[in-house]
């Protein structure tokens, strides 16, 4: 059966794993395959494997799961989730209460539709290194996966895309993972760190390495 990635927003980004961030949760002798495939660092599509964190006992620990999750009774995978409906939709709702997740990424990009066919590539970062993209993760036989929350864009976001990825501050980690009364006011949470490089700027980057 070919599942084809449905965006529930048609926000399009993917994000990068850096060797930095998986060294610092997770060890390096115990990186996981998954249907053959192992975490590295790379540009993290859906369908593919990636890094998160979650609550165990209280305790915070890291898994390797897939992104992205099989819509009922569709061949469908559904990629991302608006904040503002993610407690409202029964798909969705039991893990946001019980099972909460961060996806620690080294940056995101998303492409600008400039009027032709041709898309503009952005990538947007923080200088503390970091960004803790807010989701949820589900399990059950059809197999492990998580989904990242999406709000309305903002800061440097404007103008590229209508949407972004739900950032936190690592200073929210605690509440975003633990706290049910905390999660809702995260939900509307803004993060004014984003920093963002065009295409010129990128390429002239590229060229230096």
């Amino acid at each position: 059966m070919t599942i084809q990635a449905q965006e529930e927003q048609k926000c399009s980004f993917c994000f990068y794993l850096e060797a930095e961030i998986i060294a610092k949760f997770l060890n390096y002798e115990n990186w996981l395959e998954i249907d053959g495939k192992q975490v590295a660092t790379r540009d993290v599509h859906p369908f593919q494997p990636a890094l998160i964190l979650w609550v165990d006992h209280g305790e915070m620990v890291s898994e390797v799961l897939k992104w992205g999750y099989e819509a009922y009774g569709k061949k469908t995978l559904i990629f991302n989730i608006k904040s503002k409906t993610v407690q409202e939709r029964p798909m969705f709702m039991y893990d946001f209460e019980e099972r909460r997740c961060l996806i620690p990424a080294g940056k995101f990009y998303e492409w600008k539709q400039d009027g032709t066919k041709q898309k503009e590539k952005y990538e947007f970062f923080t200088l503390d290194k970091i960004l803790y993209l807010a989701g949820i993760y589900h399990k059950d036989l059809k197999g492990d996966c998580f989904n990242i929350l999406t709000r309305e864009a903002e800061g440097c976001m404007i103008g590229i895309h209508p949407r972004m990825p739900l950032i936190l501050y690592k200073k929210d980690m605690e509440r975003w993972l633990l706290s049910k009364e905390d999660t809702e006011k995260l939900l509307e949470s803004h993060y004014k760190e984003l920093e963002k490089r065009g295409n010129e700027e990128y390429h002239q980057m590229s060229l230096k390495l």
